[in-house]
Order: C-alpha cells, then structure tokens, then sequence
C-alpha cells in the first residue's frame, strides 16, 4: 500500500469513527436546551393532544420580537376558539364573537401550549432522568428521554426533542401501570423559516393588551384562609389566589403545587345548601379529581397526578387559626 492510500484510509477511518460516535449531549443538557428553544425560537406547526379517547388537533405559531414573546394557540377540532398572548397580556377568542373572553395580563410569560419548560436538576430527586435510543416524529430526528418517578407520588414521562432545534416533538405521559395516559405530537413544524407573522391580526394583537395597572387587587395581598399541614413529598406552592365569587355567594381560593413537572390545583369555596359534594371522584386520562367536604366549604383537587396524590392534599388542608 502506497503512503498516499495508507493516508486516505487512515482519513476515512477517522471521519467513520467520528460518525459512529457523534457528540452526545447529558439529559440534563436536552431539557435546558429544550426550556431556551421554547422561549426563544420560532416556529409553527400543527400538533395532536390525546387524553384518554380523546383526540384534538392544534395549531400554534411563537414569535420573539426583540426578547418579546408573541404566541398563538387555535384549536382544530372542537368548539372554535383561539389564544393570543404577548408579553403584555393574554385573550381568548371564540369564532362568531366580536369580542374577546378571559383578556387579562399575562401570567409571568406563562405559555398556554404544551411545550412548556422543565428542570432537570430540580427534578432528581423525585424522578430518573435517562437517554433512550434516538427516535423520529414529524420527519424529523429526535433525542429521547425517559423520566420516570422514584415514588408513585407521580407519574412518568417520554419526551422526544427535535435534534436540529431541541423543540419538543412528542411528549407521552404514562402512569403507574406504565400505561399511557395522556399524549403531544407534532405533525407538522417548521422553525425559524417562513413563520406566519402573528402581527397581521391586528386586532387581535390589540385584544390582547390589557390596560396597564400598578393595583393589587386587595384579595390578592390577604393570607390565605385555608392551611395545609403536610404535602406530598417534593411538591411547592407556585401560586395562591383568593376572589369574591359575587354578592353574598362567599370566596374562591386558589391554591397550585408543583414538583417542577407535575402540577396540582387546589380550589376552596362554598358547598351547595344541600351540603353535597359537586364533583365525584373522577379520571379523564392522565387528569384525576377530587373533592371534599370541610364544615360548610368544599375541597376540590385536580390534577396530573395519581389519585394517591390527590387524595394527599384533599386530607390535609385545614381551615387556618384566626
């Protein structure tokens, strides 16, 4: 073999082996990577949500303008109706209407699609997080992870995320069975190319900008009435909320949890004046609920989670001391 071709394989040699071995990047690494792709890329695409026998389809289109996010959610199936949040404030519109329901201020940029962000480091303690064999959705190539919980406090997750663009693909929830309960994907994406301008609904974008105000609504700033003396390990309080339900007809409390993946919510209000709890115990695919009765208040607890869980704050809320 002459030194010419002895250089040439010893070339194809190194570049197979740089293939074989492509730069590997840590679970951990994917969902960061994963949180900045979907807050500040572009993209659009049309994706199907299934929770039990229920299947819709969904289009959505997330724009930044100059660090501003902009976002557009329409339903495809169902009852019409479609979400527009800037940084400014958030609406919902229903087809036929000329007005737009539920405008209000943004929640902390909080996005109503399901490509919502996750942190890897906070959830190692109640989850294991591992690289599986890569996987394919949408015509595109995607790293898969596996999450699966250290208790059956909670339930597990597989995610799919775009190798070009880290974007969640698919995302399949499953429970304690290993049976899939709720699932996202993609059909169809496009990022950062020919991505339909959210600007050219004018009027829309002007729903969705609520008047500036500087005031706290008083409930807002008032302790909670309602106390919980223990949850479930690994679970926070995110948000808490009080407002009058209308003249005479008492307060709602809101109460959300999270482990940094999975959420609860928990409402408080008045129970009907036959003293009967509204909402047996119930499961729709992955979403579970229940409720119960304290004095002359209802209890109702929703969620992502095992009845287990659930069941977990239902037994250990309180009415706070005065």
């Amino acid at each position: 073999m002459t030194r010419v071709s002895h250089l040439v394989c010893l070339a194809c040699g190194l570049l197979l082996a740089a293939n074989a071995h492509p730069e590997e990047s840590s679970p951990h690494q994917l969902l960061d990577r994963m949180n900045e792709a979907v807050r500040q890329l572009d993209y659009e695409g049309r994706f199907v949500v299934q929770v039990g026998d229920r299947m819709d389809a969904i289009y959505i289109v997330h724009r930044v303008d100059g660090g501003a996010e902009k976002e557009r959610v329409v339903s495809l199936t169902g009852k019409p109706r479609e979400i527009v949040r800037s940084d400014e404030a958030v609406a919902c519109l229903v087809s036929g209407r000329a007005r737009t329901l539920n405008v209000g201020r943004s929640a902390n940029g909080r996005s109503f699609s399901p490509l919502s962000g996750v942190s890897g480091e906070q959830l190692d303690r109640f989850y294991r997080i591992q690289l599986l064999p890569p996987g394919r959705v949408a015509g595109r190539d995607a790293h898969q992870l596996l999450i699966e919980p250290r208790d059956d406090m909670r339930f597990g997750y597989r995610l799919f995320l775009d190798q070009a663009s880290y974007l969640p693909l698919r995302s399949v929830m499953f429970d304690e069975t290993q049976k899939t309960a709720s699932q996202m994907m993609f059909v169809e994406l496009r990022v950062d190319q020919q991505i339909t301008p959210i600007e050219r609904d004018i009027s829309a974008m002007q729903m969705a900008k609520a008047i500036p105000s500087d005031d706290v609504p008083p409930e807002r700033l008032t302790p909670p009435a309602w106390v919980f003396t223990d949850l479930p390990p690994g679970f926070q309080l995110n948000v808490h909320r009080r407002r009058m339900l209308g003249r005479n007809a008492g307060e709602l409390e809101h109460f959300i949890f999270s482990d940094g993946l999975a959420t609860v919510s928990v409402y408080v209000q008045p129970a009907a004046e036959d003293g009967a709890a509204s909402l047996p115990p119930s499961r729709l695919g992955a979403a579970g609920a229940v409720s119960r009765l304290i004095a002359d208040h209802e209890v109702i607890v929703v969620g992502e989670v095992p009845s287990k869980t659930l069941n977990w704050f239902a037994r250990n809320i309180q009415a706070a001391s005065r």
